[in-house]
């Protein structure tokens, strides 16, 4: 086995294009586990990978085969989602999601297609299963073992992890019959919560469709269907229904939309000219809720209303007309409730902020030479200072003056210059947006979102603040040969 080390005397090629990275499999493991796992991608085998990983608590290393790599898993590791990147001399990857899970781990067991060759497998409970749709029209089951009056909850993340899939699941029990299905949640993925009527084994199947959609909507399947199924009958804590209350800002409070029609309403008190931002958490929750966010006056007259945000949970910035009191109401667009249309709501004063967004998640420089980096900054209110955009956390010989933030925003470009005598190396690096107003400093990082094609509600992880640099010694052109005379 090789240890991945860090770049410092490879002669990274200018011209040639860096490897890709399509999918890992298994996408993750559980506290304490050491994962042999696959890697799919272009030029991958061509020379040995180097690893990064965003959590320190997960380390890759190779293998001896060019397209297998080790996840290492500290036993004290936050379960949770993390990105990694390989990289040779050519260049980064782009990164993609592996998962530290919460139960123990398993992997399916091929073939698995039907409920016969699924009878032979052990049952599981408390478990995350991972599984690869490997080719067009696959199916896989998995026996659960279940017990009377106790819910059991399926959930797939695969879009989730950036698969080009669109996944549905479903639960059968012994005679083949359908007892529940699930297909779209707060993004593509599916969940199934189920009460058993007796103890037994039922059996989870999961298919996708294509994502992208195409014309054909067959099953799909690749090396590249990757998901973890998590199945669990772990209680989960019933939202209670929320009663009108008075809210004293700031605030945040959680709250369930628990039968359709529902509407939640609280009560603040603002003075004339009083401005406030009221924020509602549904969909970065991983709830299924489509919030919408209104302020009414005291006899019901709308005033202000918010739908979908950047992130399709609604925000709101409001000024007080005059000194009173005002009601807040939380609902579903949709009118659907249940006990996981659950959400946060916030108020607080309002304060200007800021956000900046990549162009790329990675760049490449040439020792002697410069590079660009664009980004697009959006401000909310006014700031009374300037705004400096910075390059930091660069590589030996890299540099990159700061450069000013129109005071409206807008596009903004910074330059990171290379000395010639750099040693060639690749390695994270951030974009930092610093305020200079009076009365405190606020520093913002600029992210990039996770390049996966036409997203259809929330990934694992969406954005970044950590693009990668990769920084090539210069090449020299060979010679041209004279013909001979």
């Amino acid at each position: 086995m090789r240890t991945l080390t860090w770049l410092s005397a490879l002669t990274l090629s200018a011209q040639a294009a860096p490897p890709g990275f399509d999918s890992i499999f298994p996408a993750g493991g559980a506290p304490g586990m050491r994962v042999e796992a696959a890697v799919v991608g272009k030029e991958l085998d061509k020379e040995p990978l180097l690893g990064w990983s965003g959590d320190p608590k997960v380390v890759i290393l190779a293998g001896e085969n060019p397209k297998k790599v080790f996840i290492h898993i500290a036993k004290d590791a936050t379960p949770g989602p993390c990105l990694v990147r390989f990289y040779n001399s050519q260049g980064s990857t782009a990164p993609r999601i592996v998962e530290v899970g919460r139960f123990e781990e398993a992997v399916e067991n091929e073939p698995n297609n039907s409920l016969a060759e699924a009878k032979v497998a052990k049952p599981r409970m408390n478990t995350t299963i991972n599984g690869v749709l490997s080719k067009s029209g696959d199916v896989d089951t998995f026996p659960i073992a279940v017990r009377k009056g106790r819910t059991v909850t399926l959930e797939v993340h695969g879009y989730a992890l950036g698969s080009p899939m669109d996944p549905a699941l479903r639960l059968l029990d012994e005679r083949g019959v359908e007892v529940a299905a699930g297909h779209d949640t707060h993004n593509l993925d599916p969940l199934i919560r189920h009460t058993p009527n007796a103890d037994g084994t039922l059996f989870a199947q999961v298919f996708a469709f294509s994502h992208p959609p195409k014309a054909d909507v067959s099953f799909t399947g690749s090396a590249n269907h990757v998901y973890r199924l998590i199945v669990t009958d772990e209680s989960v804590p019933s939202a209670q229904p929320n009663e009108p209350k008075n809210l004293t800002i700031p605030a945040t409070v959680t709250g369930c939309i628990n039968k359709r029609q529902e509407e939640d309403t609280f009560t603040l008190t603002a003075k004339k000219g009083e401005e406030l931002t009221l924020a509602v958490r549904a969909q970065a929750i991983r709830s299924p809720m489509d919030a919408i966010l209104r302020i009414e006056d005291q006899d019901g007259k709308m005033l202000a209303q918010a739908d979908d945000g950047e992130n399709l949970d609604p925000v709101l910035k409001w000024k007080a007309t005059k000194d009173g009191e005002y009601k807040v109401v939380v609902t579903d667009r949709f009118h659907g409730g249940s006990s996981d249309h659950v959400y946060e709501l916030n108020i607080q004063p309002f304060e200007p902020s800021l956000s900046a967004e990549l162009d790329n998640h990675g760049y490449r420089l040439e020792t002697g030479k410069s590079a660009e980096v664009k980004m697009k900054v959006k401000l909310n209110g006014t700031f009374e200072g300037k705004i400096q955009a910075k390059a930091v956390q660069l590589p030996p010989g890299v540099t990159s003056k700061p450069v000013e933030v129109p005071a409206k925003g807008g596009e903004v470009k910074l330059k990171l210059e290379a000395q010639a005598d750099a040693e060639a190396s690749q390695s994270p690096f951030a974009v930092e947006l610093v305020t200079s107003g009076p009365d405190k400093v606020q520093t913002v990082l600029a992210s990039y979102a996770l390049p996966f094609p036409e997203p259809r509600g929330d990934f694992l992880i969406t954005t970044d603040t950590r693009p990668w640099l990769t920084l090539a010694a210069k090449t020299t052109p060979k010679p041209t040969e004279k013909p001979a005379p």
